[in-house]
């Protein structure tokens, strides 16, 4: 289930790379795979994941998590899993 896509990204400074069908970087769940903020596909596969996992519904909160990862992101946390537990902590509604 998508509720996340290319349209509804806040930011347009995305690279946009191909990866193979199963690529961990935007396929399965958040795991120690190393996350590329600057990556268009990534972005969006990961806002998905998380939207999915805590059952956030609207765009909106998509543009608040891309946000939140595009600005505040500290340059130390490099993996999905890491990401994944720093929007936790740092998402404020």
């Amino acid at each position: 289930m998508i509720l996340f896509s290319k349209r509804n990204l806040h930011y347009s400074d995305y690279k946009w790379s191909a990866y193979p069908h199963n690529d961990p970087h935007v396929y399965g769940k958040p795991d120690a795979t190393p996350f590329d903020k600057e990556e268009g596909n990534e972005m969006v596969y990961l806002i998905n994941r998380l939207m999915i996992l805590w059952d956030y519904r609207f765009a909106n909160t998509g543009n608040k998590i891309e946000k939140l990862i595009h600005d505040q992101l500290p340059a130390d946390i490099s993996v999905q899993e890491e990401v994944q537990t720093w929007v936790k902590t740092n998402l404020k509604f």
